[in-house]
């Protein structure tokens, strides 16, 4: 519980910085939505749902100083271990190769490739469901940032630069 709530407390920080500096951004466009209103709101989530994390940290915590447990040192010890430190190294080794294949395949490949592996990863069993996932995924973030937003993507080489021209 002990680094669950000193994460919390460092995201509290962290987004509590970046809010303040999303909110100074200057909107040009006379719009609503302005370029700092997509980091604002990402911000105020990742404050919510810390101040969330805190609280329940703080909650069991005091939950365990009522009960006096004898075996608080030996929970608390298990519980700052990594579950699966295998996964969690495959994890980023699955984000690292899909960094460096994401110029040469293009977003759409990568996308659904990387999202396939790590669903995979994190216990999805049936392929099928995988590969709907990344696809699903995939295709939303292609109608949110390169159409409604304008946000270029990664366009790949060779076929793969062709079929990105299908889609945005």
């Amino acid at each position: 519980m002990q680094l669950e709530r000193n994460l919390s407390i460092i995201i509290i920080v962290f987004s509590s910085f970046f809010l303040v500096l999303s909110l100074q951004v200057e909107n040009r466009t006379g719009n609503f939505i302005s370029a700092g209103t997509w980091p604002a709101a990402l911000m105020i989530l990742m404050l919510i749902l810390s101040v969330i994390l805190l609280m329940r940290a703080l909650k069991v915590k005091n939950v365990q100083n009522i009960k006096g447990d004898d075996n608080d040192s030996a929970d608390a010890d298990n519980e700052d271990k990594l579950v699966h430190p295998k996964k969690f190294f495959l994890l980023f080794a699955v984000l690292a190769i899909y960094i460096f294949i994401l110029g040469y395949v293009g977003f759409i490949a990568a996308t659904i490739l990387g999202i396939f592996v790590m669903a995979l990863l994190f216990g999805m069993k049936s392929y099928i469901r995988a590969l709907l996932t990344g696809t699903l995924a995939t295709a939303g973030s292609i109608v949110l940032f390169p159409i409604l937003l304008n946000l270029p993507f990664p366009r790949g080489t060779g076929i793969f630069y062709s079929l990105s021209l299908l889609f945005y």
